[in-house]
Formats: structure tokens, C-alpha cells, sequence
């Protein structure tokens, strides 16, 4: 399974999903003017993905900022993640934020609330 590599932009996160390296991280601005179309090349990789993942998978979530759009597609990411759990396989989320950005906290608290799934929180 090839990596699926995004560079990051000024509106668009870095995304790394490398099932080989096993690096899985978001990180950076998701402020894409057409969100579905940006997240639609991530869905179909991690679709692959859960039908054939690692014995453990890390994710790491480094956002610094992103708008009510891109939240859905966040969202929805991490359950697609969530299914690994579903299925026997180790999930660990990790959502870092700066210490001072409480609203960043919050947000990743958010998360693993909806998605019903413990996050590690680690501050940067």
C-alpha cells in the first residue's frame, strides 16, 4: 500500500498516512475552500487501510487551527481509525496542543467525546 503524502499549505493540513513507516499524523491549518474534495483522496486510503492495518496504529493530530467544515472530516477520520479498535487492532490518538491554547484542548477533548474514544493529550 503506497503512502499518501499532502504537503501542507497555508489552508491545508500535512497529512502522512504510511502504513510501512507507520506514521499517521494531521498537522497544521484545515481551512480548505472545498473540504470534501481536500478529504476525499484521506477517506479512500484509510478505507484501504482498515482492511488490512498494522497490529498497532498511532495517529497523531498536531492541528493548529481549522473551521467548522474541516471539523466533520476530523471527525470522521477518527472514527474511521476507531473501526481498527473495533475490529482487535491497538489504537492509540494522540492530539497535541500548545499549553496556552485552551480552545485547542477543548476541541480535542471534543473529539474523543463523540467519538467515544480515549485520546492522549500532550502538550507542546
Amino acid at each position: 500500500m503506497f503512502p499518501l503524502v499532502l504537503d501542507k499549505t497555508e489552508d491545508t493540513p500535512e497529512i502522512i498516512l504510511d502504513k510501512t513507516g507507520k506514521q499517521f499524523s494531521f498537522s497544521g491549518n484545515s481551512i480548505p475552500e472545498h473540504t470534501k474534495k481536500f478529504y476525499h483522496p484521506v477517506f479512500d486510503w484509510i478505507e484501504k487501510y482498515v482492511t488490512d492495518p498494522n497490529e498497532e496504529t498511532i495517529v497523531n493530530f498536531k492541528m493548529t487551527y481549522f473551521n467548522t467544515s474541516s471539523t466533520k472530516s476530523i471527525l470522521d477520520i477518527m472514527i474511521e481509525f476507531k473501526n481498527l479498535a473495533k475490529s482487535g487492532k491497538m489504537l492509540i490518538i494522540n492530539w497535541y496542543f500548545p499549553e496556552e491554547d485552551e480552545d485547542m484542548l477543548e476541541a480535542g477533548e471534543g473529539f474523543s467525546k463523540m467519538v467515544r474514544y480515549p485520546f492522549n493529550f500532550i502538550k507542546v
